[in-house]
Parts: structure tokens; C-alpha cells; sequence
């Protein structure tokens, strides 16, 4: 990376990416999101995305080539499942006298992920909450996974690998709640109850694992990430570690049909385990789906504490209400049921 004495700080970055006259597409104004990652820019019929130069415990953006990677990764994977969606990734620089500019001129101090912008309307979680949700899009959109799955090549672990794998997260999911001051009997129950459903049918996930079915997933598979459009479309994958993205494509599904069902709608996930099952000839016992869900709950729980420590707007009011709610989904589907 060329070295420069200009090296413009996060909120000029933002202040330029707020103006729609910095942009090569036509806009009258600029739509800016803040995330716990990135800054996103909505300009016309295109999205930027610029990442956070901050370092959490599963990734490192703060030097500008890492965020490149970053970005590059990014637009790789999502290709996989938001086809044309994603655009590339576009260069910010610093240009002779000293502005910010974006484009292949001038010296590079930071990149963006450029993406075609997506109807609103079309977004799953948008259809849940407006109980406008079209189910034959939603069977279009699961036909895509399931296909998607289906072509994936296999990870191969042994059986006992992967109940030590799930261990792990179980064990890090209550380590880092606790930490956080959630009430520890509560997630030490949520947590003891995911230990004993996985330990109970410890057969079946081992069976999993040894048949094959660990894929490289999308990895955050929600509600928000999928657009019903003509085709469908599945963005925003979690690009920083493959390890993450290593699922069980039941996993997966459990965890987009909990999300759905926490917004209010359960047949979006009768959809996709149905059209899945048509599709692959998989069909996951109960008590993994009902694992699944509840893992799952309690890594969301987890993921929604950590936002206690961000420094932007929605800091602190909503986050641990929210992992209280997640765990109680957790202890819910702990129980071993599926539904």
C-alpha cells in the first residue's frame, strides 16, 4: 500500500460518503446507516459499504490492507448467493491538493464494497413485519439454498470432532454471557439444557458430520439477508473466518426459521426445511433442528451483549433486553422440541 501524509481520519471518510455529490451515480441525497462493522451508504440504486478500522475478537480492520481483504472476500463470497448483486469493490483516495475522491486516481486510503441497491419491499424480514410475506418467492428463495447446499462441496470431520466443536461454542456462548452480567442461573440453564440435548442425541450429529452434510455455509443466514425479489437473492455472508461459515445446512435453516419465527411468522420455516428435504432428500431429525434453534438463540444472545461496548447511537439501550429475549427463545427450544 503507497505511503501518504494524508491520512484522513473515519469521520472525514464518512462526511465525504454523505454527500451525494460524491458519488458517479445519479442521487439527491444519501441514506447513511451505521452497523456494528460498517457504515453503509444507500445512493440511488447503489449501496457502499465502508468498514469500521476496528478489531473485535473474531477479525482485525484496522489497517487499511486488511480491509481491502476484507472487502475483496467479501464480494467473492456473496457472489455465491447474491449473483449480480454485488458490483465489486471501489477504491476511496486521497488526491493532489488534498481531497478525498472515489476512484482508481490518487492514493488509496480505504475501499468500499459496491452493491446494486434492493427493494425494501422485497426484503423477508420487511414481509414478516408488514405480514405481507409471498410464499411462493419464499419456496423460490429456499429452492435457491437448497441447491446451493446440494452443490457444496463436503468438510469432512469426524463425528467426534463435531460434538467437540459444538461443545466449544456452548461453553464460549455461557463464558462470554456471564462475562457480560447476564443473570449466570439463567444461562447456565439455557446452556445446560443445550449441553444435555446434544449429549442425548449425540448419534445424530455425529452421523452429520461422518455423511458428510458440513458445508462452507453463508454463515448468518437472516430474515434481513434474504430478498424475495425475481430471482432471489441471499446477501451478506459472514466473509471474516471460514471456520464460522463451516455449517450444517440444518443449522443454517434452524436458524432463519427461529429468526422468522421470532419476528411472528412459522411457516417460512416449514418452507424451508420442506423444500430442502425435496430437493437434497435431507430430512434433520427434530431434536437437531430444535438444538440448532437454541444454539443459535444463545449466540445471538451473546453477539447482542457485545454491542454494549460500541460507541455509536444505539449503544446501550436495546442490546441486553435483547439477549434476555434471545435467551428466552434459547431455553424455549432447549426444551427439544422443533416446532
Amino acid at each position: 500500500m503507497p505511503e501518504t501524509s494524508r491520512l484522513p481520519e473515519i469521520e472525514e471518510k464518512v462526511a465525504f460518503l454523505s454527500d451525494a455529490a460524491s458519488y458517479p451515480v445519479e442521487a439527491d441525497s444519501v441514506e447513511v446507516l451505521e452497523t456494528h462493522m460498517s457504515w453503509v451508504f444507500l445512493v440511488g440504486p447503489r449501496v457502499y459499504k465502508l468498514k469500521k478500522p476496528v478489531a473485535r475478537q473474531l477479525f482485525d480492520f484496522t489497517s487499511v490492507d486488511n480491509r481491502y481483504k476484507n472487502c475483496v472476500e467479501e464480494a467473492r463470497l456473496n457472489i455465491r448467493l447474491g449473483g449480480d448483486t454485488y458490483i465489486g469493490v471501489e477504491q476511496l483516495s486521497v488526491v493532489a491538493g488534498g481531497g478525498l475522491a472515489l476512484g482508481r486516481q490518487g492514493i488509496p486510503v480505504d475501499w468500499l464494497v459496491v452493491m446494486r441497491r434492493l427493494p425494501v419491499a422485497s426484503m423477508l424480514e420487511t414481509q414478516i413485519k408488514s405480514a405481507t410475506v409471498e410464499y411462493r418467492r419464499v419456496r423460490t428463495a429456499a429452492e435457491l439454498l437448497a441447491r446451493f447446499y446440494g452443490s457444496a462441496a463436503s468438510i469432512q470431520l469426524s463425528g467426534e470432532q463435531y460434538l467437540e466443536r459444538l461443545r466449544r461454542g456452548i461453553s464460549e456462548n455461557y463464558r462470554q454471557l456471564t462475562d457480560y452480567s447476564l443473570p449466570e442461573d439463567r444461562v447456565k440453564s439455557v446452556c445446560d439444557q443445550q449441553m444435555a440435548l446434544l449429549e442425548r442425541n449425540s448419534v445424530h450429529f455425529a452421523d452429520r458430520a461422518t455423511a458428510g452434510c458440513l458445508v462452507e455455509a453463508h454463515g448468518d443466514l437472516r430474515p434481513e439477508h434474504v430478498c424475495l425479489t425475481e430471482p432471489p437473492v441471499v446477501i451478506d455472508c459472514l466473509e471474516f473466518s471460514r471456520d464460522l461459515r463451516i455449517r450444517d445446512p440444518a443449522d443454517e435453516l434452524s436458524f432463519l426459521a427461529m429468526e422468522c419465527q421470532k419476528l411472528g411468522d412459522q411457516k417460512v420455516g416449514r418452507i424451508l426445511f420442506e423444500v430442502y428435504g425435496q430437493i437434497t432428500g435431507d430430512e434433520p431429525e427434530a431434536c437437531l433442528v430444535a438444538f440448532y434453534k437454541a444454539y443459535r438463540a444463545s449466540e445471538r444472545a451473546k453477539l447482542a451483549i457485545w454491542h454494549l461496548d460500541d460507541d455509536y447511537q444505539e449503544r446501550r439501550g436495546p442490546w441486553r433486553q435483547k439477549a434476555l429475549d434471545y435467551l428466552a427463545i434459547a431455553s424455549e427450544y432447549g426444551e427439544g422440541s422443533g416446532s
